[in-house]
């Protein structure tokens, strides 16, 4: 008897019945290096219940930036308003996009429903909260990885550690006091590494070698800090 009702609990539990009438989904979420670009879409659904006469959905965008930490609302055209069904439906299901997503970010929405009485006093409500957008900095990152003498010269290896490849730059080279003449390099794929070798005397054991990569600031970089590296030549 006792081994029959377990089992009868597990097909109840199991059942179409007794699934979550209502439900918020992250349909899309789509990075881009354009701002325009980036968007996330979300879904809301929801059953009616019993002596329902109308269902309502109410969309929250809410961001966790790098810089501040911590989920906060923000505000995003369409979100932050009860949307409500027609009367008598047994369905009602209803998707929000968000575009022009700044970054780096994670964006999620917690969507509020509520059930309706024909004189639209509120029966229940609930909420749900979707899963997590997250858009990263698209841009190139650009950096001198290392320098090595070399015969008849110094050689400086740089990668692009960003997402996107890098368009047209110069890197210049300073031996001790003296300036090498800048070099150009077409363009950097992402994840891409190039080694350009700056003909020349090789430096004085002691003295510094500094390589800078995008000396004009022709490429707009997640991060511009890590575009200089200097170290000492070897003895």
């Amino acid at each position: 008897m006792r081994r029959a009702l377990l089992l009868s609990l597990l097909i109840l539990a199991c059942s179409p019945a007794a699934a979550a009438a209502e439900s918020v989904k992250l349909l899309a979420c789509v990075p881009a290096l354009e701002g325009a670009d980036r968007s996330a879409t979300f879904e809301a659904r929801m059953r009616a219940a019993r002596a329902s006469a109308r269902m309502q959905v109410r969309f929250t965008l809410q961001v966790d930036e790098e810089v501040v930490g911590g989920w906060r609302r923000v505000p995003a055209p369409g979100f932050d308003q009860w949307l409500t069904s027609d009367p008598g439906v047994s369905r009602y299901s209803y998707s929000k996009t968000v575009q022009n997503l700044a970054v780096p970010a994670a964006y999620r929405t917690v969507v509020r429903f509520r059930w309706l009485a024909d004189d639209g006093a509120a029966l229940a409500r609930s909420r749900a909260t979707s899963r997590t957008c997250r858009q990263p900095d698209m841009r190139p990152d650009l950096a001198v990885v290392r320098i090595d003498v070399v015969d008849g010269g110094h050689a400086v290896t740089l990668r692009n550690a960003g997402r996107s490849a890098a368009g047209a730059f110069a890197v210049a080279l300073s031996v001790g006091d003296a300036v090498r003449e800048p070099m150009a390099v077409a363009g950097l794929a992402a994840g891409e590494r190039a080694v350009l070798t700056f003909a020349g005397p090789v430096c004085a054991p002691g003295a510094s070698l500094t390589a800078t990569v995008d000396t004009d600031d022709e490429v707009d970089e997640r991060d511009e800090d890590d575009n200089a590296l200097v170290v000492t030549c070897p003895p």
